[in-house]
């Protein structure tokens, strides 16, 4: 009896386990379309409205899922209380603390800093520019990882259900 428990109990975990990281990949597509969506918000916002950007990041953050509101929420309130940082190291220092936990991956977040790097340092064109490279580099990423969770999905499932089945096995 014991001896079966533990079994499902075994076999539970492993399935588990594979749908998390299968879970893993659909929550980082989902988070790159948000940041895609964020970025063109931004774009929107200092092309047509030419709005600063303090009041930019604050306007979209109302309409942004988290972890990308608070994100430039933070943002926002660190620039209105900046003492001599510029805006790429509030950019970065936000990206660590708030999109540290995210399912993005690291170069996802790297790509991200760079693009902070270029906001408010460059005139308007150049700016524009930068945020219209950065979308389609994001789009290439989409792409990417949106065919990596197709391939990968399945797989860690499947690997979950048969590692378990493997222990179960090998301990019984």
């Amino acid at each position: 009896m014991l001896k079966g428990i533990g079994a499902l109990l075994i076999l539970a975990s492993a399935t588990g386990i594979g749908a998390s990281f299968s879970r893993d990949l659909k929550g980082r597509c989902m988070e790159l379309r948000m940041l895609k969506q964020m970025i063109y918000m931004l774009r929107g916002e200092i092309k047509y409205t030419k709005t600063p950007l303090p009041e930019a990041f604050s306007s979209i953050a109302v309409r942004m899922k988290e972890p990308f509101g608070s994100f430039l929420e933070e943002l926002a309130d660190r620039m209105g209380k900046s003492e001599g940082e510029g805006l790429g190291e509030l950019w970065q220092a936000e990206i660590k603390t708030r999109l540290s936990g995210t399912h993005l991956k690291r170069e996802d977040r790297e790509q991200l800093a760079g693009l902070g790097e270029v906001l408010g340092y460059l005139d308007l064109e150049m700016q524009l520019s930068s945020m219209e490279l950065y979308l389609e580099q994001l789009e290439l990423r989409i792409r990417e990882a949106q065919e990596a969770a197709q391939t990968k999905q399945r797989l860690y499932q499947s690997l979950g259900v048969a590692g378990g089945i493997f222990l179960v096995i090998l301990l019984v």
